[in-house]
């Protein structure tokens, strides 16, 4: 999964005399325009009970894809701001993590949350869960509690008029004509 480099238009709207509003432009345009940092969520093709949560500060084909599960692809991939620290990242992913966590839970209580067979270790996967309302969690959890980290996005529907907002996010490619489908499901109204 790779995002496409866009550039961002620029407009003259304001006067260059209000360093105020210039700088709110240019950092409009350096979010609009950045590719390296996200916080994603993984599926397999097979297995719609599967879910895997990462963040990456690079290239996203390189996590789209796993040598021990064929099947397994990104889903899509949340778009923090472009001046967000490693250490930042590092701590809304292991706080989605932590909610998710305690949100994505067996009748008994017990958590969906994988570990690794051999380390003992929890890692980002979740195991069995209804992938959709975990995609609809995931991105309540970053609206909600992490919206000044990501990029946010408007949404227009088919009359040209504002239907909520989101934060913004690229899908799988193998499902373009579904990625309007997946934006209204988790769609935030004011």
């Amino acid at each position: 999964m790779k995002k496409k480099i866009i550039s961002y238009e620029r407009f003259d709207l304001f006067s260059r005399d209000d360093y105020k509003l210039e700088h709110v432009e240019q950092e409009a345009g350096r979010n609009f325009e950045s590719l390296d940092k996200w916080l994603y969520l993984g599926a397999d093709i097979l297995d719609k009970n599967f879910a895997k949560i990462g963040m990456t500060m690079g290239d996203l084909a390189s996590r789209s894809y796993s040598s021990t599960r064929p099947s397994y692809y990104l889903f899509c991939a949340f778009k923090f701001k472009h001046n967000i620290s490693m250490q930042d990242v590092k701590r809304v992913e292991n706080d989605v993590l932590l909610r998710i966590d305690c949100l994505h839970r067996n009748v008994d209580a017990s958590s969906k949350r994988m570990i690794h067979y051999e380390s003992g270790q929890l890692s980002e996967c979740f195991y069995p869960v209804d992938f959709f309302d975990f995609y609809k969690d995931v991105h309540f959890e970053i609206y909600d509690r992490h919206r000044d980290s990501f990029v946010i996005c408007g949404y227009e529907n088919e009359f040209g008029m504002d239907d909520g907002e989101f934060v913004d996010c690229i899908f799988n490619s193998h499902q373009k004509n579904l990625h309007n489908e997946y934006i209204k499901i988790i769609l935030q109204y004011n």
